[in-house]
């Protein structure tokens, strides 16, 4: 193995050891090059007919106004246990600075070649995890945290509203608040069983 090689190795691993999730965070210290250098990681991200079916929207200055809508809506939205919940959780994530918000561009996820729905929305689904994992480590690799949260159910169409992008071209897939971690991250859970080696009969 050459020296390259060796430390290409090694930096990947740390990156990977590196990446953890963080509901609660402060405000981050964000590189000038950030932006551009989340924007060339996503560009390398592999997808179904090199389609690249997503848009990324990061907000800086509008962070603040992003998170006191976000607290509205669940307010108004959600009820009892489950709306205490999330509005800890917002309140937790709100400080960070930067948030990245996930969309598919449904123009771009349309099935081709003449693969089904349901074999297309597989593809798709696949290229946006691999897409929102690239981005954490990217950020893991500048020092930074974020948790991608999912929660389109009640905020799709006020995301949407906020972005400027219109509900019949576009869906939400996650937004991943981004800033220095506020809390320990809890201890990894190892598990060993999720990969076997096949053996000779």
């Amino acid at each position: 193995m050459s020296i390259i090689e060796s430390n290409l190795k090694t930096a990947f691993s740390t990156v990977l050891q590196e990446r953890r999730s963080a509901r609660r965070l402060l405000p981050g210290a964000f590189p000038a090059t950030l932006v551009e250098e989340l924007a060339s990681a996503a560009r390398l991200v592999p997808s179904s007919f090199d389609a690249q079916p997503w848009r990324i929207v990061v907000l800086h200055e509008r962070n603040a106004d992003f998170w006191e809508l976000v607290t509205a809506t669940i307010d108004e939205r959600l009820e009892n246990d489950r709306r205490d919940r999330y509005l800890a959780r917002a309140a937790g994530m709100r400080d960070g600075g930067m948030t990245l918000l996930i969309f598919e561009d449904l123009a771009l996820s349309a099935p081709q070649d003449r693969l089904s729905p349901e074999e297309a929305r597989d593809h798709t689904s696949q290229a946006l995890g691999m897409l929102q994992l690239t981005l954490w480590l990217s950020l893991t690799a500048h020092g930074l945290v974020t948790s991608p949260q999912h929660w389109h159910e009640f905020l799709e169409d006020v995301v949407l509203w906020f972005a400027g992008l219109p509900e019949e071209g576009f869906r939400l897939v996650a937004f991943m608040p981004v800033g220095r971690a506020a809390e320990r991250p809890e201890p990894r859970v190892e598990l060993t069983s999720r990969v076997s080696r096949e053996t000779a009969p």
